[in-house]
């Protein structure tokens, strides 16, 4: 869990942290996540990191919850203003890839370390936490809601972990047609 006040310390702190990991993050070879390495690459104390969170799978989730809270902010608002204007509301699907496009070097490193199940579960968090603005038709007390949630993010984390596995060559038209064709397959079993 992280636990970070809001003053201008312990956000610094917090800052510091983040850097650390998306450096960690981006290193050729994964190395284990460890408090003391964490530490030593960010230059805090292990007490300031215990003042801040409780492990470091911990400062994965801060960031992550920082990601997708601000991406379904933003995609939230983008609908709000297609409404408003009667415009059409942008894809969902483009703008998930295009997200995951831009943080692909974080994203391709929580993979090579094993991180996975924390981006699927930080994704998982956000969906819940934005089903009003984002699924206003939906129940986000429903088993409906809960298989939806659940396979949505399997199918953007399996997207995810192939585009890393091809070497990050497809393009976001290709994974939104990849995805458009896995989808069509499985209607049509």
């Amino acid at each position: 869990m992280y636990h970070i006040k809001d003053d201008k310390r312990a956000q610094g702190s917090a800052d510091l942290l983040t850097e650390a990991l998306k450096r960690l993050m981006l290193a050729k070879e994964p190395r284990p996540l460890t408090i003391a390495l964490l530490c030593r690459e960010a230059g805090i104390s292990r007490t300031t990191f215990y003042r801040l969170f409780d492990t470091p799978d911990d400062v994965i989730r801060f960031v992550l919850d920082r990601r997708f809270r601000d991406l379904f902010q933003d995609y939230a608002e983008q609908i709000a203003r297609a409404k408003e204007s009667g415009a059409s509301v942008p894809s969902p699907t483009r703008r998930y890839a295009e997200a995951f496009l831009e943080q692909a070097p974080g994203i391709a490193g929580l993979i090579r370390n094993g991180k996975l199940p924390l981006l699927q579960e930080c994704h998982k968090k956000a969906m819940r936490d934005f089903a009003p603005a984002l699924f206003p038709d939906m129940d986000p007390t429903s088993d409906e809601f809960v298989f939806f949630v659940d396979m949505r993010t399997a199918v953007l984390t399996g997207a995810v972990t192939a585009w890393v596995e091809t070497g990050q060559r497809a393009t976001v038209e290709e994974v939104e047609r990849y995805a458009a064709r896995q989808l069509k397959y499985l209607i049509d079993e």
